[in-house]
């Protein structure tokens, strides 16, 4: 169930609803306060893609077609109708608008809005997606727990810490301004060139130190994976897991951590912002970086903006539907949209103090 639930706000000294214009925005950003919609939804939100009036919605229960137009849901898919497990990490739409979508433990699932098609091991080096980026050349990356998988349409080829990649956990990918992929993992991070690869990690500069952070909460990764598997038991801080990955137009590469804050290299010296610098959370689920270099950060903390070298920060108590945020996405119209631990939460813009 989604339930759409309609915030009031004061613009110019009128009470709107939201549904029904909007607010001027103030171009000063401390003089003004957001503006959400926020959809309610009875289950987390991992992932979301636009197309037309349309937003698809991955979640831990399967995935949402949602029409925008019409204020409902109006396709529902899972493991019993056309996805390969229910919870959807990413979903991704390729030039032909096809949609993919990526799952845990089920592989990566191909929608072309009538039929289904479905990849898993052995094209896949694993069944566990957590990133899909397009190259220049229409290739399709796919991050993995055994490294990352490229498919050009025909064949598929895998690279893992075999080849080079610093840990074959991956979980973010990025492309910058050369062409250059990098390479999020829970290990460091990893540029690839399509010749070589090149790691960094916290000995680099990756990474708040411990000192810095201080105290910091303890969020125990629950997977089974990871409770098996020998120092990936990770629970409250770790500068070389890395979450997310952005490029902006400065080349500027930024990197969100599990509990280490958000890292930004711009090719040779290292910079990292935490908590005390004005961001929500340490721990950086996703990374948006809008046309203007204004950037937009989903942590545990609520959502954080970075613009001009200003941050702001906002939770709950600010209008946002839940502090827990896992994605963040831009829509046709630039509407920046957040998906939560409880729903969906739609910044509209800033109105006046």
């Amino acid at each position: 169930m989604i339930r759409r639930l309609y915030t009031l706000s004061v613009c110019l000294g009128i009470v709107s609803l939201l549904s029904l214009g909007g607010c001027t925005t103030s171009k000063d950003p401390v003089r003004t306060r957001p503006v959400w919609t926020n959809y309610e939804i009875t289950t987390t939100v991992f992932a979301m893609a636009f197309e037309g009036n349309n937003v698809w919605v991955g979640t831990e229960q399967g995935l949402i077609k949602y029409d925008l137009i019409q204020d409902r849901i109006v396709s529902r898919y899972d493991s019993k109708n056309g996805l390969s497990s229910d919870i959807v990490t990413t979903i991704k739409m390729d030039s032909r608008g096809n949609k993919w979508i990526g799952t845990h433990g089920g592989g990566l699932s191909k929608f072309d809005g009538t039929a289904w098609r479905h990849f898993n091991v052995p094209d896949l080096a694993d069944p566990y997606v957590y990133d899909i980026l397009f190259d220049r050349s229409g290739r399709m990356w796919v991050a993995n727990w055994k490294g990352v998988s490229i498919f050009d349409g025909t064949a598929w080829k895998s690279y893992t810490k075999a080849d080079g990649i610093i840990d074959d956990w991956v979980y973010a990918l990025a492309m910058d301004r050369d062409g250059v992929i990098w390479l999020g993992t829970e290990g460091g991070v990893t540029r690839f060139d399509g010749k070589g690869f090149v790691s960094y990690t916290h000995k680099e500069g990756l990474g708040a130190d411990l000192k810095t952070i201080g105290s910091y909460e303890k969020i125990a990764n629950p997977s089974f994976h990871h409770r098996t598997t020998p120092g990936k038991e990770a629970e409250g801080y770790n500068p070389d897991y890395i979450l997310a990955a952005a490029v902006d137009s400065r080349n500027n590469k930024w990197f969100g951590t599990w509990g280490a804050g958000l890292s930004r290299f711009d090719g040779q010296h290292w910079t990292t912002f935490t908590t005390r610098d004005g961001l929500a959370g340490n721990f950086i689920s996703d990374i948006l970086v809008d046309h203007d270099d204004t950037l937009y950060i989903a942590t545990e903390g609520g959502v954080s903006i970075l613009s001009a070298g200003r941050w702001r920060s906002f939770s709950v108590k600010d209008g946002l539907v839940d502090d827990g945020v896992f994605t963040v996405v831009t829509d046709p119209l630039g509407f920046k949209w957040f998906g939560t631990l409880k729903g969906i939460s739609k910044l509209e813009g800033f109105s006046p103090q």
